[in-house]
């Protein structure tokens, strides 16, 4: 089971949905990377928020509301942080991102013209709100909410 868990959560489609979210960000912490795999490649999570979202909808909301949804949140953090520094050094080493401090864009790569299949474009119709629902949150209120153990 975990060996498809890798292969469907994959470099290569973290690697697309992580310059899409830094890509419309232009500048995202670290920490606040780690959680954008463990939410953008969650299909049920996926599916609820493109169905429900509203402009009213909050995080801390979405987290009381839909508790099932985040259950396995921090499981999903701990098995995605390979995936995600993978990724992170597949798009530094192809130039597509800088990472010091912070992890920048280099507007290289647009993948919101890329048509990658049916999975990634449900992903992008949900990064939008993924960005709404963390953008005017401290880092660390949004570990809380989630509910991340470090």
């Amino acid at each position: 089971m975990k060996e498809v868990y890798y292969v469907y959560n994959n470099e290569a489609l973290a690697s697309c949905v992580l310059l899409s979210v830094i890509n419309k960000v232009g500048i995202l912490d670290i920490p606040r990377c780690c959680l954008v795999l463990p939410f953008l490649l969650d299909d049920r999570t996926i599916s609820f928020v493109t169905k429900n979202f509203t402009n009213e909808m909050t995080l801390k909301k979405l987290v009381e509301e839909q508790p099932r949804l985040f259950a396995s949140f921090n499981k999903r953090y701990l098995s995605l942080m390979p995936v995600m520094i993978n990724s992170l050094m597949i798009l530094k080493k192809g130039n597509q991102i800088s990472i010091l401090d912070q992890i920048m864009s280099n507007n290289g790569l647009e993948v919101n013209d890329l048509t990658i299949g049916d999975r990634f474009s449900k992903i992008q119709k949900a990064i939008p709100h993924f960005i709404a629902f963390t953008e005017n949150h401290p880092t660390e209120l949004l570990y809380k909410t989630l509910r991340v153990q470090l």
